[in-house]
């Protein structure tokens, strides 16, 4: 039987968060690069174009998907006592 100590579970949560971290806000990076500008303004830009383009409103959502993600990564982070 193997077994895992609570401090090597702890290291491999961490690791796997981290690297969940580091993995979208290198998207959100390429994204802010591609248009030139934060999610929100290009949120505003999208929502208010006259005419509807597939390509900016499929990369909204993505874009919008890893926003999302990163804010549960780094509730994650504030609230796991294993990080202090």
């Amino acid at each position: 039987m193997t077994v895992i100590s609570k401090e090597k579970v702890k290291d491999m949560y961490y690791a796997n968060l981290m690297y969940e971290y580091h993995r979208v806000t290198e998207k959100i990076r390429l994204f802010g690069n591609k248009y030139g500008m934060s999610f929100v303004d290009f949120e505003k830009a999208v929502k208010s174009a006259e005419k509807e383009d597939t390509e900016k409103w499929d990369d909204y959502m993505e874009w919008k998907g890893y926003e999302k993600v990163l804010q549960i990564i780094t509730l994650l982070k504030i609230k796991q006592p294993i990080f202090s």
